[in-house]
């Protein structure tokens, strides 16, 4: 039996009767990169916001680790492990970049009067490190002290994932991360989803750019009308002739 980080089982999701997901399941092996693609309209996002708490479905059941966390909201489920990344930016403009990513870690920081407490424990400093972490793996330690806001939209973006990141996630919900980015920023941005992997994380991608998803993943999910269509290998998916007529209508 493959060991699974999620596995969202039967997922159907209405709105005023209006089925946008319609029994999806999805199972991601612990330590892989799950991609989901299809046309836009097909559900993926709605998937997302099922998988990370945004949502709750119609039908159906999400866990993690075996743990059934259906009904846990996004705030419950970032302290078991799981963050997410957003279509459109979420950022502080006003905040440094590193600030930003320290923000991340709220999960893992100090509240109450300890939080007022003015000397540095060994807690907070292993959250600094983490932060500065993040920072590296995406190419902004040049950028921690700049306003997030004064930054162009790809390195924006690549804050947002880093911020996600310095929470130290089990699994990572990203939504478009390529979107609005250069050629040379997706082309960076492959290795570093890879390194993500590397470090224990599993990775769930939806994403438009074929290229970054048959790069990067090693597994791909594609959805058309709220139903899956297919999954298997990006090369397999990908050229399937289903997957032709979902994306080109041919």
């Amino acid at each position: 039996m493959a060991d699974l980080t999620l596995r969202a089982l039967d997922i159907t999701k209405q709105f005023l009767g209006v089925t946008a997901l319609a029994e999806v399941t999805l199972e991601v092996e612990r330590g892989s990169i799950h991609g989901v693609v299809g046309p836009n309209g097909a559900g993926k996002t709605t998937l997302l916001n099922v998988m990370s708490g945004f949502l709750p479905p119609t039908d159906g059941v999400v866990e993690l680790d075996g743990r059934d966390i259906t009904r846990l909201s996004p705030q419950k489920r970032v302290p078991l492990g799981v963050t997410r990344t957003f279509q459109n930016l979420r950022l502080f403009g006003g905040l440094t970049v590193r600030e930003n990513v320290l923000l991340g870690q709220h999960s893992h920081a100090r509240t109450g009067f300890l939080s007022l407490w003015p000397l540095r424990t060994a807690a907070d400093k292993e959250l600094d490190r983490e932060a500065d972490h993040a920072l590296r793996i995406f190419g902004l330690t040049d950028y921690r002290k700049r306003r997030a806001a004064t930054l162009p939209y790809g390195l924006q973006k690549q804050v947002e994932i880093a911020r996600a990141v310095s929470a130290k996630p089990k699994l990572l919900l990203m939504d478009e991360p390529a979107a609005g980015m250069t050629a040379k920023e997706r082309l960076d941005l492959v290795p570093r989803i890879r390194a993500l992997r590397d470090e224990g994380i599993t990775v769930v991608i939806v994403e438009h750019d074929m290229d970054v998803i048959a790069t990067v993943c090693d597994v791909v999910t594609v959805l058309n009308f709220g139903r899956k269509l297919i999954e298997g290998t990006p090369a397999d998916a990908l050229a399937s002739d289903q997957v032709r007529t979902a994306y080109l209508g041919t």
